[in-house]
């Protein structure tokens, strides 16, 4: 019983870990005084570059999406200027495509020189997790600054999203809330030790009835022990297989709706999309929760 309960507590904390992350990648933009060295062309072959390293170093296979052009372009809020958003706008921007990590790259120029510089953030926490800065003569310099420095600025999202992932799989171990009942039971066992000085003066009575006192405890603690374990690891379990079914058909629903879309949809079909995205992704951190609840309330069981 013990080990198939422990098989679906590890399953469900590897589940929880299975959710796609979604990177989006906008299209490179240049400064007032680049523009006429680094054309449209030049600067969305740039983005291509930029997106095919975001591929290499985070794959499909380990749950990472990285969002097309077209999804990108059919989910943008409109009135954004991408050229004028920067810092906590690109965050805000990447929570309205629905997009987990947003990056940028940005062409302008220094003295003589044309400047690169990229930046990468979680969308949830406003954070910059990552950037790169360099500068060259012409649009070949700065291509090949991307393909020098990029592996290492995606490499960061992976090493966000392990450190998310160990510390949501590390909080249902550490149940500090169990340990209290866990130091009950001694508390409990002392007290039958009391009437032992009265037992040495009245020899056969009060040896009798210290022994029936020592009894009574011990069968009750074992009844409100195993009462307690099967109350916790009934909702435990229940929660945790609601919560990750929940956080199942939001992780599904948001990449559905960030999936669909492109040419040919009007406004009306890409808000609705966008608000089918929202919505998938509030489902699914609801799931997790629910399902991180079931998971400590099955640890807690184990004490008893």
């Amino acid at each position: 019983m013990k080990s198939w309960l422990y098989s679906i507590l590890f399953g469900l904390l590897l589940s929880s870990n299975a959710f796609a992350a979604y990177v989006a990648v906008l299209e490179t933009v240049a400064d007032e005084r680049a523009k006429d060295s680094v054309s449209l062309p030049d600067r969305q072959y740039l983005t291509n570059v930029l997106r095919e390293q975001a591929v290499k170093e985070l794959p499909a296979t380990q749950n990472y999406t990285i969002m097309t052009r077209d999804n990108i372009n059919a989910m943008l809020p409109p009135g954004i200027v991408l050229e004028e958003c920067e810092g906590s706008c690109l965050a805000e921007t990447g929570r309205n495509i629905s997009a987990d990590y947003i990056c940028q790259a940005r062409v302008g120029r220094f003295g003589g020189m044309l400047t690169m510089t990229a930046e990468l953030y979680e969308t949830a926490g406003n954070k910059l997790i990552a950037s790169f800065n360099g500068r060259g003569a012409d649009v070949n310099e700065l291509l090949e600054i991307i393909e020098q420095k990029s592996s290492e600025f995606f490499r960061s999202v992976r090493e966000v999203n392990e450190t998310a992932n160990a510390t949501a799989t590390a909080e249902p171990v550490v149940a500090d809330t169990a340990k209290p009942v866990a130091q009950e039971a001694p508390a409990e066992e002392t007290k039958p030790a009391k009437p032992e000085p009265v037992a040495t003066v009245e020899a056969p009575k009060d040896n009798s009835v210290a022994q029936a006192g020592e009894s009574i405890p011990t069968n009750i603690e074992a009844k409100g022990g195993g009462a307690g374990r099967w109350i916790f690891l009934g909702v435990g379990t229940a929660a945790a297989v609601t919560g990750g079914i929940l956080a199942y058909i939001g992780n599904k629903k948001a990449k559905d709706a960030a999936e669909d879309g492109g040419d040919g949809y009007s406004d009306s079909d890409l808000l609705d999309n966008r608000k089918k995205a929202e919505s998938g992704q509030t489902m699914r951190g609801i799931g997790i929760a629910v399902m991180a609840v079931g998971v400590v309330g099955i640890g807690v069981s184990f004490f008893f």
